[in-house]
């Protein structure tokens, strides 16, 4: 009985062995398979790394392109701009008062930042192609033009077009000046488009640029006022123009009338110095005009102005005539 149950403690003990040798062993191949595994991890990293490192430089190439082909973009702006400047001044302050109403109203319709910088140069630009005209025909009222100069005028969107042929990144501009003569009824020119088949850059250039030349005297025979032409182009929606951006007109022009012009500059009363010039009418917070335009700012305006300020919590806005320097 003691011989058995010596055997099986013997056997027992061997057992113990047998399985703490395949403890050991498992144990030891685990360490292995771990060690492998850091090192494979460290390698991974160390690739992910270089990864990033090769994505961040080809990131910062790529934004180093874009710098370079805006840099180019706004140079060959400039250039255009600078070409239309040497022929008539007058034609580039049609172009730069066009330009800021186009922004604002396609602002009111809530244009992509994308978008309004194309409208913006688009108007800008827009009459480039017209730098080739003589002047009898620039600056002639277009129901005035008969025969070859209305020719020769109706063919200037096209001529723009071709003006930026090859450069990639006019390309939108140079779509929105062809169409910018085309009417929301169809009957405009130069492919007869109609409704929103027009791009819609070119349906807002097509208001904003009558409702400058309206005021020069370019598009009918006679000079229209601010009124006049906002009227006009308000009694043509649906016929001449979209009436989604008629919509908009009122508020854009609102803003444009309360930003600084290029001679202004906007005070408040805390700015005012005795001297300065009045470049617009001021109606005080009472409704009653305080001084008109072209006046001398004194003391006593100033006074006033500022106890109206501090009586109703707000600035007012003054605006005077900008001095050199």
């Amino acid at each position: 009985m003691q011989e058995d149950n010596s055997g099986n403690e013997k056997r027992q003990c061997e057992e113990q062995r047998r399985q703490l040798a395949d403890a050991l062993a498992l144990a030891e191949k685990l360490r292995v398979e771990t060690e492998s595994l850091k090192s494979d991890n460290s390698s991974l990293t160390r690739q992910l790394d270089s990864q990033r490192m090769e994505i961040q430089q080809i990131q910062l190439m790529l934004e180093q392109a874009q710098r370079d082909i805006r840099m180019q973009y706004l140079a060959a702006v400039k250039a255009f701009s600078i070409l239309i400047e040497l022929r008539s001044p007058q034609l580039a302050a049609h172009g730069r008062h066009v330009a800021e109403l186009a922004r604002l109203i396609a602002k009111e319709m809530h244009a992509t930042d994308a978008a309004l910088q194309d409208i913006y140069v688009a108007a800008l630009l827009h009459d480039i192609g017209k730098l080739g005209l003589n002047d009898n025909t620039l600056f002639k009222p277009v129901v005035e033009l008969k025969g070859e100069p209305r020719v020769a005028l109706m063919k200037h969107p096209m001529k723009a077009e071709s003006v930026f042929h090859g450069l990639a990144e006019m390309a939108h501009v140079a779509q929105i000046i062809r169409h910018h003569h085309e009417r929301y009824d169809g009957q405009g020119f130069p492919d007869g488009l109609a409704a929103e088949k027009i791009p819609l850059g070119a349906r807002i250039l097509a208001v904003a640029e009558d409702y400058d030349e309206l005021q020069l005297g370019w598009l009918a025979t006679k000079e229209f006022d601010e009124h006049e032409a906002q009227a006009f182009l308000m009694g043509a929606s649906g016929k001449r123009y979209d009436p989604k951006v008629i919509a908009v007109l009122p508020a854009a022009l609102e803003k444009l009338r309360a930003a600084e012009k290029v001679h202004e500059k906007i005070l408040h009363g805390e700015d005012l110095c005795e001297g300065m010039v009045l470049s617009r009418d001021f109606a005080g917070p009472d409704g009653f005009m305080w001084l008109s335009k072209d006046h001398v700012v004194s003391r006593h305006f100033i006074d006033r102005v500022r106890e109206a300020e501090q009586l109703h919590g707000a600035a007012l806005k003054i605006y005077t005539v900008k001095k050199a320097g």
